[in-house]
């Protein structure tokens, strides 16, 4: 599945707060979280689309382009679990665009499951706007179109990170402002 973006290397449209405007699918079927997270989104200048269920998620997916998805996962008709695999099994239009688990369920064993689903991260209910900026930034920041990054060769083990070439100088340490 998709890795996090790397850091700094947006190049498209800025939104509010500085943060790269997207396309971003709310995927929730209680309409109060939903407005909430539309509202959250729509601040940050954000293109947002909202539907209430899994299957919807899979209908709209198929054939709209989106940054990252915001999947609920406890909902009727189709579940973001079930969602998620069948967005992932298409090999088609948003197989790699990051998926985040927006679930009251804090358990651990519910991340695992959200991972397992084919889901890049998890978010806890209620969604605290300042985590939910974060999770955005961390899974969008590299990509300039609607196209995520590419999954890494296996998902269970993290590509090691590349070293600079044995000429270059070592980078100097980051200072924090006083």
């Amino acid at each position: 599945w998709p890795s996090p973006a790397p850091a700094g290397t947006a190049d498209a449209a800025k939104g509010k707060g500085g943060q790269r405007k997207m396309r971003i699918l709310v995927v929730e079927d209680h309409w109060a979280n939903r407005k909430m997270l539309q509202s959250m989104l729509a601040q940050q200048g954000h293109e947002i689309d909202c539907v209430e269920n899994g299957l919807e998620a899979v209908n709209i997916t198929a054939h709209r382009e989106f940054d990252l998805v915001l999947m609920d996962c406890n909902m009727p008709v189709m579940d973001g679990w079930q969602s998620t695999e069948q967005i992932r099994e298409r090999k088609a239009l948003n197989e790699n665009t990051p998926i985040i688990a927006v679930t009251a369920n804090a358990m651990k064993g519910d991340r695992d499951k959200c991972i397992a689903a084919g889901m890049s991260d998890y978010i806890s209910k209620p969604v605290e706007r300042k985590r939910l900026f974060e999770i955005i930034a961390k899974w969008t920041a590299g990509s300039s179109g609607r196209t995520a990054p590419t999954p890494p060769a296996s998902a269970s083990t993290p590509a090691p990170a590349a070293a600079p070439p044995a000429s270059a100088p070592a980078p100097a340490p980051e200072q924090a402002a006083p």
